[in-house]
């Protein structure tokens, strides 16, 4: 099971799942063994999700691979990734 950490407020154990669950399915399979999921509630009931080491979501979208820095990546997709071309939306 992943890693939970707990920041702020309280949750059922449902609740934890709920979100565990969320994260498998956003991020698919390939999750960080040593992923940590942080969960903070703030006064008004509102849940934010952080993750312990931080995902680099413009590396996941565009290599497929969810890692946290470049390095982790073999030397063909450094360099698709430092290759591609960026498109500014305007």
């Amino acid at each position: 099971m992943m890693n939970t950490k707990i920041r702020s407020g309280s949750f059922t154990d449902e609740e934890i799942v709920k979100f565990i669950f969320y994260t498998k399915k956003r991020w698919g399979v390939r999750l960080p063994k040593d992923l940590t999921l942080i969960l903070d509630k703030d006064a008004d009931g509102a849940v934010h999700i952080t993750y312990d080491p931080p995902i680099n979501r413009s590396v996941y979208r565009s290599t497929d691979y969810l890692v946290n820095n470049m390095e982790k990546l073999n030397t063909a997709k450094q360099s698709e990734q430092t290759e591609k071309q960026m498109h500014l939306v305007d």
